[in-house]
């Protein structure tokens, strides 16, 4: 069928079902040679575009990059008076949170008090403050869309655009009207609704650069007022003091409207794109869509582009409310001709599938067909396909694949009846258009349906602007993004106060903030902070060491309690090299960091010939090789690898773990070499190397110094507990599973860490689980100090401030039924409970001031030990927000701290020393980590623990994870 909303009706070449000639994705006709295969546009020949990964100079600079500028600092400012103030005030208050619409009344601790140890700084931080004028009364309203047809997405936005530009309520309200394009209307004034305040209207839906078609069908739409939005209670709860009975409803009602008024001028913006919820980016277009020369600045490759966009979201804090400003890079197609889009790909990868996939549902604009009066009428469709056939075992095509073709515009036939025969595409676009196609051979597009396809060559289509790319990266996108993205904090600082300011309209002459009695603050606001001082860790024969920037080196330090390695070999991968030269240098490594001298058994057989990327070739040349190694007697291997990919990372580590069963770690060749050349750089490697090595075998590789340390006010008492749940990706195979790890300390310093998987429904994030897998680590603790931990300190991670009350009621409850049966069997008084919930999914950032309070040797970033408690944390909840890393590239993140319960009660200076002392427990590096070991040792159980499921896809995501370090 046609599409519904285009107005003339002979523009395409139709191929209809059941003719015996045009097929659901194809026709007739034999394999073609590939016209734009490579990685240039078809009107500048093979080399017009760069296909290369060679990135021009500046890649990613805009207006805002200046390298001899590290710190924003516009003019000195200090934070609110007001807000240090009623901190104060509500210093003094004690005693258990509730809130009287949580349902059942769970208690939530209250803030003891700000902490106050550590040097004392301000820092900038991307929020800004939000004033209401309670005068000015908001609106809201509740839309319904009779016709299912119209979810929530694209359509259902145009469908809203539809709704403001026809009904005459909604016109006269101009800037006075913002919506969430759900079912939410936020207005400035009441609309005259009738005295029920409900209204029902008949519209037909059309893309908004279309005439509506009377034709289409008409869609019920209700408008009904729920009532207004609530300024004033959140006033008052502001105002309340932390232990106050407060209406949470009235705080959630209020930032919703708020989000949606904030949102509401990005969205009226025709040069302003949504990349995702609450992101919006404007997009650049390009007034020569046969190239890519205006992107090059944000080339990605393989037929995307690197966009900056802003998110915002508006929160309470003490006082006062503020506008969450954050910048990040947004993948989007560009606006680039169809067919030099898919060259464009093909050039990076050389598969028709995957073009398909990478070109679905995507919205293309064509300018061929005429009006009455012979001027262009611009159509938009939706990609469906591209024209596959079916070829003969071993009759391989140009793309190297036995089973699949292409058909083109030439050999694609359906049956026409204006000329009551059958015509190829390339025909009917000569005689109904009058347009001789360029490009006849490439291959043509549907832009109908599987059953009734519609046939238009790619040559004729423009891809439209501002849409986002909603699948996988490659690696080479997933590094150029990061170029892009990862900038210093002064930079990032300049570019939201700019340009992020710009596209989000925070401005004075704002007509739509202006007409709701919002204003925003052009100025980001200052906080008070701290910065705590690392601690002291303590190595093999007593050696002291104290981290400068959250980093140390190994060199002549032995482990703290080093295990030995002992029938051990090494495994020699693709073409990497190993010679003798580096096996005796990886030997003197392990014999400085005393894990013995032995002799590694003979490899001479070991070598893996690997394919291109994670192919059957290579799975078969590790197993083999894995197999081998394991049948001979080795117990640990060193896998030297000549790549990065993170695909072969996984595949090895899913043969070696869960098939073979044979403990190992990864060598990189060229981090081989480098190390062997003694330069300073690569000095650290095999004793980087040796920390993973240590740990596998059982060892210590260092703890904290006794002397000032707060963890031993929990020492022979304590079970420190990380819980984290990881979710499938888009690209992961259908009802994939979700999950769950959970890792537990086993000993009293808090170095030995074992855990415990899980697999639940996919997108659960409660652990249902909980109980039984809390049940093993107790028994194993149980077992090795003859006793049950006093007190256990859950560090929870990816939850939102929604969660808080399941988290309480649900897994805590369920871990401490199971404490209570397993302490009663021993004797012993159940366990006190500190649960912390921590994350890194949040848009806060922080900037220096100036140079002493900077990590000048890191971007200028806040320095690590940085704590903030005040001035932007929350008015309610007892949180934090602590970095106890740094950021090698980039801005850094720090991790987000929320106390949800405290039956120790011991403090915020020592649970904020604590988190930050464990972040330098982590074994596996030398540098302070941005969580603390419980939540920083869960990404590799859950890596492995998705190889079980064979989704690729999601352990790749979460090696990733594991493994960036960058800050945004």
């Amino acid at each position: 069928m046609s599409h519904p909303n285009i107005k003339a009706t002979s523009d395409v070449g139709r191929g209809a079902a059941g003719n015996g000639r045009a097929v659901p994705l194809g026709g007739r006709g034999g394999a073609q040679t590939l016209p734009i295969r490579g990685g240039g546009s078809p009107s500048m020949g093979r080399g017009g575009h760069r296909g290369s990964s060679a990135r021009p100079t500046g890649y990613g600079d805009d207006e805002f990059t200046d390298p001899k500028s590290q710190i924003y600092n516009p003019q000195p400012e200090a934070p609110s008076a007001a807000v240090a103030a009623k901190e104060e005030l509500d210093r003094p208050i004690a005693g258990p949170l509730v809130f009287e619409t949580l349902g059942d009344d769970i208690p939530l601790p209250v803030r003891p008090g700000f902490a106050t140890s550590g040097t004392r700084i301000n820092l900038r931080t991307n929020h800004f403050a939000l004033t209401l004028d309670l005068e000015k009364t908001m609106y809201r309203y509740l839309i319904t869309i009779s016709d299912p047809e119209i979810p929530v997405g694209r359509k259902r936005r145009q469908f809203f655009s539809v709704i403001f530009n026809e009904i005459p309520e909604f016109k006269a309200m101009r800037n006075r009207v913002a919506t969430d394009y759900a079912d939410t209307m936020i207005t400035a004034g009441e609309l005259e609704l009738g005295p029920l305040h409900t209204k029902q209207y008949r519209l037909h839906y059309h893309e908004v650069e279309e005439l509506p078609r009377s034709s289409t069908k008409a869609s019920r739409v209700t408008v009904a007022l729920t009532g207004v939005v609530p300024t004033s209670g959140m006033s008052r709860y502001l105002e309340s003091m932390p232990g106050d009975s407060t209406d949470l409803e009235h705080r959630l009602t209020t930032l919703q409207a708020l989000n949606i008024v904030v949102n509401a001028t990005p969205n009226e913006d025709p040069t302003v794109w949504q990349a995702s919820r609450n992101v919006f980016a404007r997009f650049p277009r390009n007034a020569n869509p046969v190239n890519m020369n205006v992107y090059e600045n944000m080339d990605l490759t393989g037929g995307l582009i690197g966009v900056r966009a802003y998110y915002s979201s508006t929160k309470t804090s003490t006082a006062r409310i503020l506008l969450n400003l954050h910048g990040q890079c947004s993948p989007f197609y560009p606006e680039l001709s169809l067919l030099v889009l898919m060259k464009t790909f093909l050039g990076k990868c050389n598969d028709l599938l995957a073009l398909e996939n990478f070109m679905q549902r995507l919205r293309v604009r064509f300018d061929y067909v005429k009006d009455e009066e012979r001027q262009s009428v611009k159509t938009y469709r939706t990609v469906q396909g591209i024209s596959h056939r079916m070829k003969p075992q071993g009759d391989l095509g140009s793309q190297g694949d036995p089973g699949r073709g292409y058909e083109t515009s030439n050999t694609v036939r359906f049956h026409c009846a204006k000329y009551s025969r059958e015509i190829t595409v390339t025909e009917y676009f000569f005689q109904e258009h009058g347009i001789t196609l360029k490009f006849p051979n490439a291959p043509v597009v549907n832009f109908g349906s599987a059953a009734n396809p519609v046939w238009i060559p790619a040559e004729l289509g423009i891809v439209g602007p501002g849409q986002p790319f909603r699948g996988k990266l490659s690696d080479e996108q997933t590094s150029n993004m990061l170029l892009i993205a990862a900038r210093g904090p002064a930079e990032n600082a300049r570019r939201l106060v700019g340009a992020g300011a710009e596209v989000m309209g925070i401005h004075a002459d704002n007509p739509i903030l202006s007409a709701f009695g919002i204003s925003i603050s052009t100025k980001m606001i200052v906080v008070p902070a701290r910065v705590l001082q690392p601690p002291t860790l303590l190595y093999g024969d007593g050696k002291k060491v104290i981290p400068r920037d959250a980093s140390w080196n190994l060199h002549g330090i032995k482990f703290y309690a080093p295990g030995t390695l002992k029938d051990w070999s090494y495994l020699r991968c693709g073409q990497s090299i190993f010679t003798q030269q580096h096996l005796q240098a990886l030997r003197n490594q392990i014999k400085e960091c005393g894990l013995g001298n032995t002799i590694p058994m003979p490899a001479d057989d070991y070598h893996a010939e690997l394919g291109i990327g994670a192919d059957e070739k290579t799975d078969k040349a590790l197993y083999h090789a894995l197999q081998k190694a394991k049948k001979d007697g080795v117990k640990f291997l060193f896998v030297i690898l000549d790549t990065e990919a993170k695909a072969i990372h996984a595949r090895l580590k899913f043969l070696a773990d869960v098939v073979i069963g044979i403990q190992h770690t990864v060598l990189l060749s060229s981090k081989v070499r480098v190390q062997c050349n003694q330069t300073n750089r690569g000095a650290q490697y095999f004793a980087n190397v040796m920390q993973k090595v240590n740990m596998k075998i059982g060892g210590i590789n260092h703890i904290l110094a006794p002397i000032g340390n707060p963890l031993e006010l929990l020492v022979n008492s304590t079970m420190l507990v990380g819980i984290d749940v990881s979710h499938p990706t888009y690209t992961s195979m259908r009802k994939a599973p979700s999950v769950v790890g959970l890792v537990a300390s086993v000993d009293n310093k808090f170095v030995q860490w074992l855990g415990t998987t899980r697999l639940q429904e996919g997108g659960v994030e409660m652990v249902a689980s909980i109980g039984e897998l809390m049940s093993e680590r107790l028994r194993v603790y149980g077992e090795k100090h003859q006793r049950y931990p006093k007190n256990i300190v859950i560090y929870r991670d990816g939850v939102s401030e929604g969660q808080f009350k399941t988290v309480l009621t649900e897994e805590v409850s369920a871990i401490e039924a199971v404490c209570a049966k397993k302490y009663a069997n021993k004797g012993q008084d159940p366990p006190k409970f500190v649960v912390i919930i921590c994350g890194k999914r949040h848009r806060t950032r922080f900037y220096p001031m100036n140079q002493k309070d900077a990590d000048v040797r890191h971007n200028c970033n806040p320095r690590s030990g940085t704590v903030v408690d005040r001035g932007v944390t929350s008015e309610k909840y007892y949180d934090f927000c602590i970095q106890p890393h740094v950021a090698l590239t980039g801005t850094a993140k720090p991790c987000h701290c929320t106390v949800i319960r405290d039956d120790i009660k011991i403090g915020p200076d020592v649970i904020q020393k604590v988190t930050h002392n464990l972040s330098f427990l982590y074994g596996r590096a030398t540098k302070g980590v941005s969580l603390c070991p419980p939540g920083e040792s869960l990404p590799p159980l859950l890596r492995l623990a998705s190889l079980l499921t064979g989704d690729t896809d999601f352990a790749i995501s979460l090696l990733c994870r594991s493994h960036v370090r960058t800050g945004q």
